[in-house]
């Protein structure tokens, strides 16, 4: 073990340790790897039968994903995909299991023949001290145990001593002399400097220039059928596509905990939309319940796709946000009825002189509307479930966004079920039974920031994607903002126009900032319409 750690690129490498008879002293001293990633070692050392046939399961769900999601026919082994992969490379996945079959059940052992079998094409290899004496369960036989192994035993020989030697016949029975590991402190020295540079590597980053376009390429793309913008990569070679208009995929729901990447993903999804769209094919509603100020940047000015932001955002504003958006909804049905058209495909080719863009709300930390049981959460609860029914035809999605999926009060079930698209980040197992469904846990196998399951099947397991995020740091995402205001200019010749191809000015609500009487146009208006009074005649 010593020599995979310290052979391997630092990071690169994850342990899943089985000790049941010696309750982790086999492996004790392999513990200070979780000072510095518990990733490093699969939390613990596992002891208990229980607990061996858990993580024995989650072995073999990787081994799934990778060969039907990353190797297919395309890479003959691990090795191969990680070379073509780059920055997302798989670890490889080491299970090291003392006094084997002690704690293994028959189900276990079945297990632990398909990671024998087919683990090593996968990156996953086993190392087994096996005692002898004692019978393997039923599930597992000698020949799944030596296929592809090698195999160092225990003889006795005739004079009373014993000796390990080599179990293969082009070996003959050759004697093996073991190196002894380094003791104390020296060991420990050893694994800590593994454990710190494994640290220190441990973050993957797939740059955001990999999903955004170039140059030639901004404001290319049309919204006429879809809107699809890329996340990150799924694999070496491809990258992870958000497509909403398209069949039942229409609206998104996001989960993932603190630190999983969930912010980062919707500047992602936010930024690439300024970067591919132009502001007559989508407009944008941001708001954040958070406290914070994940959506500040979008709120500076001099983007014209951007039509609400909404910082720190309480209840009654956000709940004004979908009233505007459901006299939308309005509005755009009186126009289909008028043009004699049933989407916005054809909406946009009978009035091709009148901009309809498509609509994309997003509310991170949507749950906050709901965590009172008051009309405040009712009507919001109305109005998101107008939304998300009826906004296909119009060309209007959802994106929810929240740490949490649980609670006392939430978006109605019936609600959440008419959102195909789910995109889990690291989650808790109970979370990722809410946003996938009971059959489909896969987000609690998620192990890094960023690292995240799309599924456009309403979480069935089929519908599965694994990607990674693309990395947003904030100076580049203020160098696209800013390149998109300047496009605004230059294409309205020195004024940017709205999404919906006026002048709408950009809607900026900051929750714990004061009104600024110059922002409110609608009173501003009326009293520059109003005439001025004049002195009464002595």
């Amino acid at each position: 073990m010593l020599r995979v750690l310290t052979a391997f690129p630092p990071g690169t490498v994850r342990f899943a340790l089985f000790d049941p008879v010696g309750l982790g002293q086999s492996f004790a001293g392999f513990m200070h790897l979780a000072d510095y990633s518990e990733l490093l070692v699969s939390d613990r050392i596992w002891t208990e039968p229980r607990h061996i046939e858990q993580k024995l399961t989650d072995l073999t769900e990787h081994m799934e994903q990778v060969i039907q999601k990353y190797l297919r026919n395309q890479f003959a082994t691990m090795e191969a995909y990680n070379k073509a992969a780059g920055e997302i490379a798989e670890p490889y996945r080491f299970l090291v299991v003392a006094d084997f079959p002690a704690g293994f059940t028959e189900a276990s052992c079945k297990r632990l023949a398909s990671v024998v079998t087919s683990g090593p094409r996968c990156g996953v290899y086993t190392m087994i001290a096996q005692d002898t004496r004692v019978a393997v369960p039923a599930g597992l036989t000698a020949a799944d145990l030596r296929r592809g192994a090698v195999r160092v035993v225990w003889k006795r020989d005739p004079d009373g001593a014993g000796s390990m030697r080599v179990d293969a016949p082009e070996l003959a029975g050759a004697a093996a002399e073991l190196e002894r590991p380094p003791e104390g402190e020296a060991f420990n020295a050893i694994v800590r400097a593994a454990g710190e540079r494994a640290g220190q590597a441990g973050r993957v980053r797939v740059p955001f220039e990999t999903v955004a376009p170039g140059p030639e390429r901004w404001w290319s793309l049309k919204s006429d059928g879809e809107l699809r913008v890329p996340l990150g990569r799924a694999g070496a070679t491809r990258l992870l596509h958000m497509t909403l208009g398209r069949g039942t995929a229409q609206h998104a729901l996001i989960a993932g905990r603190t630190g999983s990447g969930k912010s980062t993903l919707l500047h992602v999804m936010i930024t690439g939309c300024l970067a591919w769209y132009a502001p007559d094919q989508v407009e944008l509603y941001l708001v954040d319940f958070k406290k914070g100020v994940e959506f500040k940047a979008y709120a500076g000015g001099g983007l014209p796709h951007v039509r609400v932001v909404a910082i720190e955002s309480e209840r009654e504003f956000g709940v004004s946000v979908l009233r505007g958006l459901d006299e939308e909804l309005r509005r755009r049905g009186e126009l289909y009825r008028a043009a004699g058209v049933q989407d916005l495909a054809g909406y946009r080719r009978a009035a091709p002189d009148q901009p309809m863009p498509r609509v994309l709300l997003v509310i991170d930390e949507f749950q906050e509307l709901f965590v009172e049981d008051d009309r405040l959460a009712q009507e919001a609860g109305l109005l998101l479930d107008r939304l998300v029914r009826q906004g296909r035809a119009f060309g209007m999605h959802a994106v929810l966004g929240s740490q949490t999926l649980g609670g006392a009060y939430s978006l109605a079930r019936a609600t959440m079920g008419q959102m195909a698209v789910r995109i889990a980040l690291q989650c808790s197992e109970a979370d990722a039974v809410l946003i996938m469904g009971d059959d489909n846990t896969a987000p609690r196998l998620l192990t890094r920031p960023g690292e995240a399951i799309y599924n456009d099947a309403s979480g069935a397991v089929e519908g599965n994607s694994p990607f990674q995020v693309a990395w947003l740091p904030d100076q580049t995402r203020d160098a696209v903002l800013e390149a998109v205001a300047l496009r605004a200019v230059d294409s309205a010749g020195g004024g940017a126009g709205g999404g919906a191809g006026g002048a709408a000015r950009t809607i900026v609500f900051e929750g714990n900032a004061p009104a600024l009487l110059e922002n409110a146009a609608e009173l501003n208006t009326a009293l520059a319409s109003e005439p001025e009074a004049q002195p009464a005649a002595a």
